[in-house]
């Protein structure tokens, strides 16, 4: 397989929406908070991937969120020790930063950009703002030009054993393009240099079970019963938290923030730092849980339950013609990163927010593709957490162990960036 570049990987928007049935749905800009320049360029970078579905590009759509409020905050931080305008030096880091990590939305990006600073009044603060922006950018893109995102998507050779990895339906015969079939997401990503851990294996998580564990029985066939497109046993809500949480954990979670951000006041500075640690944590959750992924290899239960007789005890029954509900996305099992990334989040918002009792209700981008889908309320930031990940064994896309691991790991990470992460300190 070749290494794709950023326009291949943009190129998938096309082929992904044909499988995933994903229309743009814009939230209720009254949910959002819009109070300063740092927020408007979260709402910016994330809604330009909103119209792009599952699988999608996670591993650099969360690298560039990440990349971009660390510049911000940065920006902010040295325009406050030179005088000079902290919107300027925020909006123009971001957008230097966001036109090379998401080209392809150079245009909206730009215009956000030239709206932002016309409201800026003219002066040398204005002046030297934009020079402190323009450094900022400059030095988050050279400090992450070699961290190995761009390394490519293979090779990539599966197992043969039961539990080992196999492609997944449609892309053990369908790739985007660029890509040949079979096709596996971002093999290498667990090598990506993390921007607060230590590596991507520094919490790696322990060995998923064997095929003949009680413990895999137990979910093997939860998942067969909860999960199938076809389900007489899961219940209306399980269906709907399965679709509902089906998108892409950074633009949910990056959601949420911006709604507990709108139920109290913070400055500038403390946006600034709430979205570069958010961010920050998602995207080493990602690294950590891609690192664990292929270094275990596990099966999805796709493949496990169509082949469940090459690794049967007599209460792993294999059906041939059974589907997940959701499309399972093309990468190992263990663990969910999608579990993951929500736990890293979720730590990073109860810690700056002073705790966990938050109630807020939440809409996903799900809903221009599920006609009906409702928002859904949640009383603690870790019970939106738990849910996110839970939602990934109703979908029929991973093993409940998965899902936990994933939430331990998460949690992890996220504790880490909370006690190490430059941008913390002082909150």
């Amino acid at each position: 397989m070749s290494s794709p570049t950023l326009s291949t990987v943009e190129s998938r928007r096309g082929f992904q929406t044909c499988l995933f049935f994903v229309g743009l749905f814009l939230l209720n800009a009254a949910t959002w908070a819009r109070a300063d320049i740092v927020v408007d360029w979260n709402v910016a970078m994330t809604q330009f991937n909103e119209g792009l579905p599952p699988p999608g590009a996670p591993p650099l759509e969360i690298r560039a969120y990440a990349m971009a409020h660390i510049a911000m905050f940065n920006a902010i931080n040295e325009a406050a020790k030179a005088h000079a305008s902290p919107e300027a030096a925020a909006a123009q880091a971001a957008r230097d930063v966001l036109t090379q990590a998401l080209p392809a939305g150079t245009t909206a990006f730009d215009a956000l950009l030239t709206k932002q600073i016309a409201a800026i009044p003219d002066g040398s603060e204005k002046v030297i703002g934009l020079q402190i922006g323009t450094r900022a950018g400059a030095e988050i893109i050279a400090a992450r030009a070699g961290d190995g995102a761009m390394k490519g998507e293979g090779p990539y050779q599966p197992g043969s054993k039961p539990g080992d990895y196999q492609f997944t339906p449609p892309f053990d015969k369908m790739a985007p393009p660029g890509l040949t079939p079979p096709y596996v997401h971002f093999p290498n990503f667990g090598k990506v240099m993390p921007f607060v851990l230590k590596s991507g294996d520094q919490f790696r998580a322990p060995p998923p079970y064997a095929v003949r564990d009680p413990e895999y029985v137990f979910d093997f066939n939860e998942v067969k019963l909860l999960g199938g497109r076809i389900s007489t046993a899961r219940t209306a809500d399980q269906s709907e938290m399965a679709q509902f949480w089906y998108e892409m954990s950074h633009l949910g979670w990056n959601r949420i923030a911006r709604i507990l951000a709108a139920q109290q006041p913070d400055s500038l500075l403390d946006h600034a730092r709430l979205f570069a640690a958010l961010n920050t944590a998602m995207a080493d959750a990602l690294i950590a849980g891609w690192d664990t992924k292929y270094a275990y290899n596990f099966w999805r239960p796709v493949t496990a339950i169509h082949a469940a007789a090459g690794a049967s005890t007599n209460l792993t029954a294999p059906d041939p013609t059974w589907e997940p509900l959701m499309l399972t996305p093309p990468m190992p099992d263990y663990i969910s990163t999608h579990s993951a990334e929500g736990a890293a989040a979720s730590v990073v918002l109860i810690w700056f927010f002073h705790g966990d009792e938050h109630p807020f209700t939440l809409t996903s981008t799900m809903a221009g593709a599920v006609p009906g889908l409702k928002a859904r309320t949640f009383q603690r930031i870790s019970d939106a957490a738990v849910e996110n990940a839970v939602s990934r064994v109703y979908a029929g896309i991973h093993f409940r162990r998965s899902c936990l691991a994933g939430l331990e790991q998460g949690r992890t990470v996220g504790a880490w960036v909370v006690q190490h992460a430059p941008y913390t300190e002082g909150r």
